[in-house]
């Protein structure tokens, strides 16, 4: 018995659809969801995770005063809702405010001699037998280290 493909009119047919406004940004709990974890360093990242997040779902500027609020802890919202910029629904103004609220979040991270002292102290008993071992040092060791030769705190 021969089969015959499906008509056009009764083949599935594929759409993608993107979720526009608040309903097609992730819940703050989803692993898509920017997050900020209060200090200063991480701000800049923060906001360009939540910007392009916002603009992928067309907020406009006064949506995305209010959807920043959701990626944040509560005293942060509290904090960040009682500045007037909020009210005025400005985001780029809102955000400014934001961002001189943190000292140095301008520059995004910033270290120390200390920072990197504490890194290799925090090793030093520590034998590191493993590449495991070595590898997660070096990801501690290597940004401040570049961090702090870049900005000329440390010599090679």
């Amino acid at each position: 018995m021969p089969t015959t493909a499906p008509s056009a009119s009764t083949a599935p047919v594929m759409t993608s659809t993107i979720t526009m406004g608040f309903r097609g940004m992730p819940g703050r709990t989803s692993k898509d969801a920017p997050s900020f974890s209060g200090r200063a360093k991480d701000l800049r990242d923060f906001f360009t995770q939540f910007e392009d997040l916002a603009d992928s779902c067309g907020l406009t500027t006064a949506e995305k005063c209010c959807a920043v609020l959701c990626y944040v802890d509560s005293d942060t919202r509290e904090l960040w809702a009682s500045f007037p910029e909020f009210e005025t629904a400005d985001y780029d103004d809102f955000k400014t405010r934001i961002i001189d609220e943190y000292p140095g979040a301008d520059r995004g991270a910033q270290y120390t001699y200390h920072d990197l002292e504490n890194i290799v102290l925090c090793h030093v008993d520590h034998d590191i037998s493993t590449e495991t071992e070595f590898v997660e040092y070096s990801h501690k060791f290597h940004p401040v280290a570049t961090w702090l030769f870049k900005n000329r705190k440390i010599s090679e």
